[in-house]
């Protein structure tokens, strides 16, 4: 079993064939943590984990223990597992590399070797370390990467966690769910069993979306942008404050900013060469589970100019050079750039009533 997909690994997983060695990788860490587990549950025999279920971090490579772990016999078990977690493959010494990449090349057949990496982003065409050892991995046992999940695939999957609990979802309720809490299978899965256990049976509204769920950071700060835009003053610092009271991290809330003001400005200068929101998609995979993003940047961008929103990140990035190399308020630093944006565009909106 080479290169699988996460579907194919949870059938594989389902009939009992396990592989000696399991690389696992990709930024989708519920489906990937999820899937971490079953391994080891299948690997180790129940009662017996503190005898044959051993994880090291990847930080902090000890190869030799990791060595003489993988060799060693399992303990009142048929096998037993060893996870590193998190090793970075393409900045770990050579002499550790070669290390881990012999014990996936010659694994004991008494042991189930798991390679996780989920702290970073892998390509497996692009980095050499990274795609020599998913080979040597594919010739022995199995290589699955977790990658983001589309807005389609986000859809299917809320169907089918609400039609498990017997509730229906439409397509556009689906959809108004993601753009609200996020594209994170971590968090829509606990944002559903919120409306699951609220709603009972039947389907599940937009309306029941609003009232029950939280609004993710991004979708809060994308309403923040628009009424900075819009010059609505009051209503933009109601929405800085609510995030503030919720505990948001201003330079989470900075960088969110920047992410929202971000697409609009690709939006922009897409219709301006008469791109499609489907070509900026093309051209930015970043966007992959988030395609509501573009989309509805390219609904609200056309009454902005380009030159606006150039000065709105100009603004934000001297922000963020301000947060990260002085000492400083932050949450004042933050409400000074909200404020300097909501004063550009009233100036730009003067300028085009004038």
């Amino acid at each position: 079993m080479p290169y699988l997909t996460d579907s194919e690994l949870g059938r594989a997983l389902r009939q009992n064939e396990l592989s000696p060695v399991y690389f696992l990788y990709g930024r989708e860490v519920f489906l990937s943590e999820g899937y971490l587990r079953k391994i080891q549950e299948k690997a180790v025999q129940k009662g017996t984990e503190s005898f044959n279920l051993q994880r090291f971090d990847g930080a902090e490579l000890d190869m030799v223990s990791i060595q003489v772990a993988e060799e060693g016999m399992p303990m009142m078990s048929e096998r037993k597992c060893v996870t590193v977690m998190n090793p970075n493959l393409e900045k770990m010494r050579k002499e550790d590399f070669e290390a881990l990449l012999e014990i996936v090349k010659d694994p004991n057949p008494a042991c189930v070797f798991i390679v996780y990496v989920n702290a970073f982003d892998l390509n497996v065409k692009k980095m050499a370390r990274v795609r020599k050892f998913a080979e040597a991995a594919a010739k022995v046992g199995t290589v699955v990467e977790f990658s983001q999940r589309t807005q389609g695939d986000l859809v299917k999957f809320l169907k089918a966690r609400f039609q498990k609990a017997g509730l229906t979802i439409e397509t556009p309720a689906a959809t108004a769910m993601i753009a609200r809490c996020g594209s994170t299978l971590e968090i829509l899965s606990g944002e559903a069993d919120k409306l699951i256990a609220y709603k009972g049976e039947g389907a599940v509204t937009r309306e029941d979306i609003e009232l029950v769920t939280r609004k993710s950071l991004e979708a809060s700060v994308f309403d923040l942008s628009k009424l900075m835009l819009q010059n609505q003053y009051s209503r933009a610092f109601a929405v800085l404050e609510d995030l503030f009271q919720l505990r948001e991290e201003p330079l989470a809330i900075l960088g969110a900013l920047n992410s929202a003001f971000l697409d609009l400005y690709r939006a922009k200068t897409a219709m301006l060469s008469s791109r499609t929101a489907e070509d900026v998609l093309a051209l930015f995979p970043s966007y992959r589970g988030k395609e509501f993003r573009i989309r509805n940047a390219f609904r609200d961008v056309s009454k902005y100019s380009v030159v606006t929103l150039r000065g709105c990140l100009q603004i934000l990035s001297d922000t963020d050079v301000q947060l990260k190399s002085t000492r400083c308020d932050d949450k004042a630093a933050v409400e000074q750039a909200v404020a300097a944006i909501l004063n550009l565009s009233n100036t730009a909106s003067g300028r085009a009533s004038g």
